[in-house]
């Protein structure tokens, strides 16, 4: 019943962010994309920690992993911060700041590390899975 209403909901999900984007191309309104974004990044963020709070407390042998995949979170997300620009460029909209710089530059590495550290896992497993046999 679980699996249902999962699968229920990501589909609900997915046809309201396909729909929004769809009338943000059509009408070339962006602002609803955006909060859309939003409301899906706080559905994650909240789906994680109850996530790993509820398996702590069914397994509690759990929470070294879950504290080691949230400080490697932090460490990459502390990296990409720290090497992120902060310089606004003239050609940059009006009112941005140096802060919206430094942390869209930030999201853009961590997506680069996060890619690379996802290919990385990809090759080793295959690589491992041809020595083993």
């Amino acid at each position: 019943m679980a699996e249902k209403i999962s699968s229920m909901t990501l589909y609900v999900l997915l046809g309201i962010g396909v729909l929004v984007f769809l009338l943000g191309m059509v009408g070339g309104n962006y602002e609803a994309m955006i909060y859309v974004s939003y409301l899906y990044a706080g559905i994650t963020i909240i789906g994680a920690l109850a996530a790993t709070v509820m398996g702590a407390m069914s397994k509690p042998e759990t929470i070294k992993g879950s504290l080691l995949g949230v400080g490697g979170m932090l460490l990459i997300i502390g990296i990409s911060y720290g090497l992120a620009n902060s310089t606004v460029m003239d050609y940059y909209p009006k009112g941005t700041t140096e802060s919206a710089v430094r942390w869209s530059g930030a999201g853009l590495y961590a997506l680069y590390i996060l890619t690379f550290l996802t290919i990385g896992s990809i090759i080793y497993a295959g690589v491992a899975s041809i020595i083993k046999k």
